[in-house]
């Protein structure tokens, strides 16, 4: 009847499991320091490649613009995926708000063709390949392949306006507002934030078009899933929640603060559809992929094909 007196969770066995679990967290951690170091790596790269360069040559074309024109930046960090058509506020690179007399009155269209004839006359055409008028925003192409969008508006009080999306009206936006819930959530995670929000943008850049988010609506799912986040401020876990959220929150519409739209993500339809889930569905994968993942290689590769 039971007799023999051993147990398995004699002294010795809790002892032995104690130091299991000891060395399984110390693994998690180096894990978890590992990957980290990796990211600040990989975010460095993106950085070096794209940013100083980009601020130069927007400060380049805010000295050949002149007084009568301001440029409202709206780089970060050089991360901005660069489009033919313009999805958002944010996935173009600044503002050009125009307070000349010959544009007063004028449509969006012919403010358009002002901004690049202006350009086109007096940008410094050494490391310039094109300036290209596209149907909201000009583009300046230059040599190694870099590209600077900028999207004319005018002053409309404390706020601008800048075209709808057929180009022949304009419509009042406040600039401003989504940003500094951008800079607030990013204060908040320590500077997190906006590198995880690089990784988001570099891995949708490498998914099909049918899973693909515009930028702007990228850093909108970033800022929501802020909202009640407690967890560790490492780049790598902000990353996690934001990956892990926006899987989620992508069923669903998210209102455009500065107004520029009825929502940032009207391209992908209604509620719960179709194209939603496909997003989302992706998304999904990533994360399922990323916490499966055992060692930085594996990360690498997810993150670098």
């Amino acid at each position: 009847m039971g007799g023999g007196g051993g147990s398995d969770f004699s002294p010795s066995s809790r002892t032995t499991a104690r130091r299991i679990d000891k060395l399984i967290e110390i693994e998690r951690q180096r894990l978890e320091t590992d990957i980290n170091n990796y990211l600040e790596v990989l975010l460095s790269e993106f950085n070096k490649r794209d940013s100083d360069q980009d601020r130069k040559r927007l400060d380049q074309l805010r000295d050949c613009l002149g007084d009568d024109v301001e440029v409202e930046d709206l780089l970060l960090g050089g991360s901005v995926a660069k489009h033919t058509a313009v999805d958002g506020i944010s996935d173009v690179d600044a503002l050009v708000v125009l307070d000349r007399v010959d544009v007063r009155g004028k449509s969006p269209s012919k403010v358009l063709e002002v901004l690049r004839s202006i350009l086109n006359k007096a940008l410094h055409r050494k490391d310039v390949k094109s300036i290209e008028k596209g149907d909201l925003a000009v583009t300046v192409t230059y040599t190694d392949g870099r590209e600077i969008q900028l999207l004319p508006a005018v002053r409309a009080g404390k706020n601008v306006k800048i075209s709808d999306a057929t180009g022949a009206a304009w419509k009042e936006i406040r600039s401003k507002q989504f940003a500094g819930r951008l800079t607030k959530a990013n204060e908040g995670t320590n500077g997190a934030l906006v590198p995880s929000i690089k990784l988001m943008k570099a891995i949708n850049d490498s998914l099909p078009a049918q899973k693909k988010m515009s930028g702007y609506h990228i850093e909108a799912l970033a800022v929501d899933a802020m909202k009640e986040y407690t967890g560790p401020k490492s780049v790598k876990a902000v990353f996690e929640r934001v990956l892990e959220h926006s899987a989620s929150r992508v069923m669903r519409p998210i209102q455009d603060v500065t107004g520029q739209s009825r929502t940032v993500d009207d391209y992908l339809g209604p509620a719960k559809g179709s194209s939603r889930q496909i997003v989302s569905q992706g998304l999904a994968s990533i994360r399922r992929r990323l916490g499966a993942a055992t060692s930085v290689s594996d990360w690498k590769s997810i993150l670098e094909g």
